[in-house]
């Protein structure tokens, strides 16, 4: 039986055809063989498939599938002849495209019973619906939502490292207050700055910039950046900013910005897979060794791989720092 003539059968005296090739959502007929006896442009658009190579034949011998998956899809597809409404959710398909390449779609249909005259169900009418785009999108929001919650606990887990280390190093209460709310300060800026670069990571000169006029007000004239515009990692940005930080702030009670002479000068280089930092602090002299382990011995303590070492000088004191960057999962680099 053809195409026109199966049509009429179907539908009687509404032109199906008419109604159902100006339908946008793919739709097809199948006979109680599986046989296709009808399908709209829609779905011949959507499947890359002309009606001529499809008429009349087996449904799984046009899109063949895994045993595994065919039977219940079929079993389905068979409940239908018994008057049942049957629904796929989300099944992949392998759809062979103009230029020969096969991609995977995802489609969900609804199939329906369709009865003759005496009430027998002669065919079945599938509705389909392409939600590629919506799984994937759904995928999308899955990953954030997954990163975003990785990306709190380690936000917390920071937050209660430092107010432990911080509690350890404290003199005071008092000490321990300021020093450690200026601490979620920066933490609370670099995020910030995170998230406005859409957490691509950033340069180390604005991590610099930041912290630094954070401490002394935008264009301070007390320190000097001197190198290229390296970006870091994300982890890398949230590590190189608490580390800067913790600098300034020992700069700003015992260094170059304890006295209304002192500068600071920071130099840096990439070679290769490691960072080189020369953190140069001059205009005062008479600087004592600590006597104590603060915060800033305990924070370079957490980054295992990270070397540095602290050199005394007549005007002032010279900390050096080699971090390797090293890839991750996640970060493109780490510091």
């Amino acid at each position: 039986m053809d195409q026109d003539s199966q049509t009429q059968e179907i539908t009687g005296d509404l032109s199906f055809r008419e109604v159902a090739d100006r339908w946008t959502v793919p739709l097809m007929v199948l006979d109680r063989d599986l046989c296709f006896v009808y399908a709209n442009k829609a779905y011949l658009t959507a499947t890359n498939t002309e009606w001529a190579s499809i008429r009349q034949k087996y449904i799984f011998e046009i899109f063949p599938d895994v045993e595994e998956r065919q039977d219940p899809v079929e079993a389905k597809f068979r409940r239908v002849f018994e008057g049942v409404q049957t629904r796929l959710e989300a099944q992949p398909y392998d759809l062979k495209q103009p230029d020969g390449t096969v991609q995977t779609r995802m489609w969900q249909a609804v199939q329906d019973p369709y009865r003759n005259d005496d009430g027998v169900v002669t065919h079945m009418i599938q509705r389909a619906e392409d939600i590629t785009a919506q799984m994937e999108l759904q995928r999308q929001n899955d990953f954030m939502q997954n990163e975003l919650a990785h990306r709190i606990r380690n936000m917390f887990s920071v937050i209660m490292a430092t107010s432990r280390i911080s509690g350890e190093s404290a003199e005071s209460v008092d000490t321990f207050v300021d020093d450690f709310n200026e601490r979620l300060v920066s933490m609370s800026r670099v995020y910030s700055n995170l998230t406005r670069n859409d957490w691509t990571g950033l340069s180390l000169r604005k991590i610099m910039i930041e912290e630094l006029d954070g401490m002394l007000g935008r264009g301070s004239e007390r320190y000097t950046l001197k190198g290229s515009d390296t970006i870091l990692s994300v982890k890398g940005s949230k590590d190189a900013a608490l580390i800067v930080h913790e600098l300034a702030a020992n700069a700003r009670k015992f260094g170059c910005f304890s006295t209304p002479t002192g500068h600071l000068t920071v130099e840096w280089t990439l070679k290769g897979d490691t960072l080189y930092v020369t953190w140069t602090e001059t205009g005062v002299p008479g600087i004592q060794p600590p006597k104590r382990v603060g915060f800033g011995t305990r924070l370079f303590d957490m980054f295992p791989k990270l070397v540095s070492t602290r050199t005394i000088t007549e005007d002032g004191l010279q900390i050096t720092v080699e971090a390797p960057l090293l890839k991750t999962e996640f970060d493109s680099f780490v510091m």
